[in-house]
């Protein structure tokens, strides 16, 4: 099942949508011009949807090549278009720096805050964006800089992500196993293996990996030194306290809440340490290897195909709410989803939301696992957040980073409680139970050792480090985590490099973690009350970005700078291990 991207843009339209948006720059020019605080609401409001519409039509260009080339990394056509959207990107946001600046009050003639208050009110969806971004005035640059700073990371920094996953992407692995190698040709495939029954399988996948990464270090450290450098120079230069503050602003999440997210997650790794010893116990070793922390524990698992997944994932979906099951079944009937693994394909997965009136898009690498079937339920489960929240404008309709992750988590909770109920083979629940709280670990404890990792590396970098240096910082959080329930060999002291999201997007991670531990709030409430808190959930995702975070959370009774509500969370991994010894 390969995807239908003619319903962002035939590709032969491209050049057409391209040049209506070159017309249309001449137009959010004038407007530029003719901003000014005595305007009428009504011509502002008209302002706005004027530059809401120019968003979309952007989006369109961008994504097209962006999801060609994700199933296709060689696709040179994609490639093309994808520079020339990026040139194009610049033109445009050369304009609206200009009307951001107005907004914020840093560009004549001077937006008053009476005025500001009133203009923003025309179009209520969009008012929190632009309180925020008025707030926003604090950290921006003058306008030159801005426009440097722009073209910078356009054709800079963006550059470098781009360098490192072709060089990832070139990869063949050797996989050797005794006497006997294979090569393997694609991450995802390799990966795969990391869950195998068989000890020399996962140990042979995991050396195949870190040997690729180690003998590339050099290529990975010099690009990820540039992405350091450049992020901490600049948030510096606009008076971030921290290199994380600038995430948290970007998040609208305040530093006081991932603080405290970090800390109740780094102490309460003694869960996932208990979960590891048991696991030794069960696999009949002493102590497991960081080969192993992903070992099944049972002699069998089901395989299934792509539409015995589907059927699996919608089932559970519409026992928990019918309006999350049709927005899930819609991506799917419209097309909207590429499933296998490709040679040139990338790894993961993933969901792109391209504005109000498309549906969204999925990407998979579907082996037919059960764990593929997770993936699945997390990644549709982005698509109906988006669906819920899509009568909002395009900008308003994306929710902030950390309540992007709370459908995601949540659909897979939902689908995890029905197999688990229709089960009746013992050691397969005990086996899913197993995986279970091994992908909490996943999601919880490793991603915020992730972000710890990131605090230590760029305050090292930009003092001054080497790459061996910055290899045994990691290592060193590797073992806090871990403790004495794991043995770990000095190679995986590489592993850093292998983690995509630290170059794409610093200190991103923590979006997991706080996903996982809300949605597991949430579900907990919902058992206790389904049609109350069902309602609740719903109207929390058919929010999106158009509220502060913290209010849209608040009608759930959620305080996330409280130490107590990310405590209570753990509570749901406690009873998991509870069955799972009981089992």
């Amino acid at each position: 099942m390969k995807w239908n991207l003619d319903d962002i843009l035939p590709v032969e339209k491209f050049d057409e949508l391209f040049k209506e948006v070159e017309t249309e720059i001449k137009t959010l020019e004038k407007w530029v011009e003719k901003v000014r605080p005595e305007m009428g609401q009504k011509e502002f409001g008209e302002m706005l949807i004027f530059d809401e519409n120019l968003g979309v039509k952007l989006a369109k260009l961008g994504y097209l090549p962006h999801l060609r080339m994700a199933v296709d990394q060689k696709d040179q056509r994609a490639k093309l278009l994808k520079s020339r959207m990026d040139d194009l990107g610049l033109r445009v946001s050369e304009i609206s720096m200009k009307l951001g600046f107005w907004i914020q009050g840093k560009r004549k003639p001077i937006l008053d805050d009476k005025n500001a208050k009133r203009l923003f009110s025309a179009i209520p969806d969009l008012e929190y964006g632009l309180i925020r971004s008025r707030e926003g005035a604090k950290y921006s640059l003058n306008e030159r800089e801005e426009q440097i700073i722009n073209h910078k990371d356009v054709n800079g920094i963006s550059v470098l992500g781009d360098l490192r996953e072709m060089i990832e992407t070139e990869f063949e692995y050797v996989l050797k196993i005794g006497k006997k190698t294979r090569k393997i040709k694609t991450q995802s495939e390799l990966m795969s293996l990391v869950y195998s029954p068989k000890a020399e399988v996962r140990e042979a996948a995991y050396r195949a990996l870190l040997a690729k990464h180690k003998d590339n270090l050099d290529k990975f450290f010099a690009i990820y030194q540039g992405v350091v450098k450049d992020w901490g120079y600049e948030a510096k230069l606009r008076g971030y306290k921290e290199a994380i503050s600038v995430r948290n602003w970007g998040n609208h999440v305040p530093d006081e809440a991932i603080e405290t997210l970090l800390d109740v997650c780094s102490k309460n790794v003694g869960i996932f340490q208990r979960y590891f010893k048991w696991k030794a116990k069960e696999l009949g070793v002493k102590k497991l290897r960081r080969f192993d922390i992903y070992a099944p524990i049972q002699k069998k698992d089901k395989k299934v195909d792509f539409e015995e997944a589907k059927m699996m994932v919608l089932e559970a979906l519409r026992e928990f709410s019918p309006n999350f099951s049709d927005k899930a079944e819609k991506i799917i009937k419209e097309k909207h989803v590429d499933v296998m693994p490709g040679k040139n394909k990338r790894s993961g997965a993933f969901c792109a939301t391209v504005s109000p009136d498309i549906t969204p898009y999925v990407f998979l690498n579907f082996t037919g696992k059960s764990r593929d079937i997770s993936t699945l339920a997390h990644e549709l489960g982005h698509g109906v957040h988006s669906l819920f929240a899509n009568k909002h404008y395009a900008s308003s309709q994306h929710a902030n980073l950390p309540l992007a992750e709370t459908a995601s988590t949540l659909a897979e909770l939902i689908l995890f409680e029905k197999m688990m109920e229709k089960e009746t083979d013992k050691e397969i629940k005990k086996g899913w139970l197993s995986d279970k709280i091994a992908d909490a670990y996943a999601t919880i404890c490793r991603q915020n050792y992730f972000i710890k990792f990131e605090i230590e590396a760029h305050e090292a970098i930009n003092k001054g480090v080497t790459a061996e240096e910055l290899s045994k910082l990691y290592l060193k959080g590797l073992k806090e985590q871990f403790g004495n329930s794991i043995l770990i060999e000095g190679i995986f002291k590489h592993e850093w490099s292998y983690i995509s999201h630290i170059f794409e997007s610093p200190f991103y991670c923590y979006a997991y973690n706080f996903g996982e531990l809300l949605s597991y709030a949430l579900w907990t409430n919902y058992k206790k009350d389904p049609k109350h808190w069902v309602k609740i959930i719903e109207k929390i995702l058919e929010a999106g970005g158009s509220q502060d975070p913290q209010i849209i959370l608040k009608g759930a009774k959620i305080d996330i700078c409280c130490q107590k509500f990310w405590q209570d969370s753990f509570n749901t991994i406690s009873v998991w291990e509870e069955m799972l010894e009981t089992l």
